[in-house]
């Protein structure tokens, strides 16, 4: 299966990939692709290349500097529904996504989480009101996510009840396993259960989404990429389900950031129990939402390098496991330097 592995969601991010898997005679040695594709550069894509399927996860208020108000990425990934040749995959508890409409020649197929499980998974619409929020199902799901924890997940396929052994934590990610399944059945009906099982075990963070990266001197740090409020929101939760030591958030406000960060004052970080390092271009607004929230914070560094730095000795002062929320733009920055340490590239990387 052919992807786009590093999260290049642009065309050309899938252009690289074909590149990078072609042979010498500009064929791949593939029988299905699987790409992630942002929501406006997708429509251009299904234009020259239309899709057998499309899966379209959630809506959520995301970069307004560059794709305004919510409605105006419904119509993009509408749009990217509509191009689909032969099923549309669609979450059945996102109340804009379900109102998704795609043409009678082609497949709708739903997925969703369970009613108990509504607190988890709140809508930006959702956010402020959790406690008198109703349980949303706009079909009836093919696959029912029931249930999580750090290690594994449990989904009712059809009506029957599977456990999968997983490795990325968060409600986020058994999500996306639920909607993955979802695709998968639609590919290959009748699936070898125990092979599946054994691939979905396999599956390992990657690139900024739960990628773990050794620190100097010892211990983990979990890199958590984050950018919106719903994806913070659940990425936050991710504390609930493991002890983390040390915690930061960089935030930048870079162009593929989204310049604005207002974004920030819709998460609730009232959760967060432990003093947080802040770094990144926003360091000091990002010190000032927090405070909003009761939280402390250790120190704030807009220069990356120096809070990679600070980040590695509050680490190895407080032992045990660290966790780091950022940006785009800063995750990358800060996963070059982590990797040029090992690599030897120095300041380079």
């Amino acid at each position: 299966m052919l992807t786009n592995p590093t999260g290049s969601n642009f065309v050309r991010g899938i252009i690289s990939a074909v590149v990078d898997k072609a042979g010498w005679n500009g064929k791949l040695a593939y029988d299905i692709a699987v790409f992630e594709q942002d929501e406006a550069h997708a429509v251009h894509f299904a234009k020259v290349v239309r899709p057998r399927g499309v899966l379209v996860l959630n809506i959520m208020r995301d970069q307004m500097d560059r794709f305004g108000e919510i409605d105006t990425t419904l119509k993009l990934l509408e749009t990217l529904a509509r191009s689909a040749t032969e099923y549309v995959v669609l979450s059945a508890n996102d109340e804009r996504v379900s109102t998704i409409l795609v043409g009678d020649d082609v497949k709708t197929v739903w997925y969703a989480h369970s009613a108990d499980l509504q607190a988890e998974f709140l809508t930006d619409d959702q956010l402020y009101h959790a406690e008198t929020v109703t349980y949303a199902l706009g079909g009836e799901p093919d696959v029912l996510l029931t249930g999580y924890d750090e290690a594994s997940v449990s989904v009712s396929i059809h009506g029957t009840p599977h456990r999968y052994r997983y490795q990325l934590q968060g409600g986020h990610n058994a999500l996306n396993l639920t909607a993955a399944l979802t695709v998968l059945y639609q590919v290959v009906p009748a699936p070898d259960t125990t092979k599946l099982a054994e691939a979905i075990l396999t599956v390992e963070p990657a690139f900024g989404r739960g990628e773990v990266i050794d620190v100097p001197g010892g211990g983990k740090l979990t890199l958590q990429l984050v950018k919106n409020p719903g994806g913070f929101t659940q990425a936050l939760r991710m504390l609930d389900l493991k002890s983390y030591t040390t915690i930061g958030i960089a935030i930048n406000d870079d162009y593929p950031d989204g310049r604005d960060v207002s974004w920030l004052w819709d998460v609730s970080f009232e959760s967060l129990q432990r003093p947080v390092l802040c770094g990144g271009v926003r360091a000091a607004d990002m010190a000032n939402r927090l405070k909003y929230d009761g939280v402390k914070t250790v120190a704030a560094y807009e220069d990356l390098g120096e809070y990679v730095t600070a980040l590695n000795e509050r680490a190895a002062t407080d032992g045990g496991e660290a966790i780091l929320f950022c940006t785009y733009t800063a995750m990358l920055k800060i996963r070059s330097v982590y990797l040029g340490i090992y690599s030897g590239l120095g300041d380079e990387a």
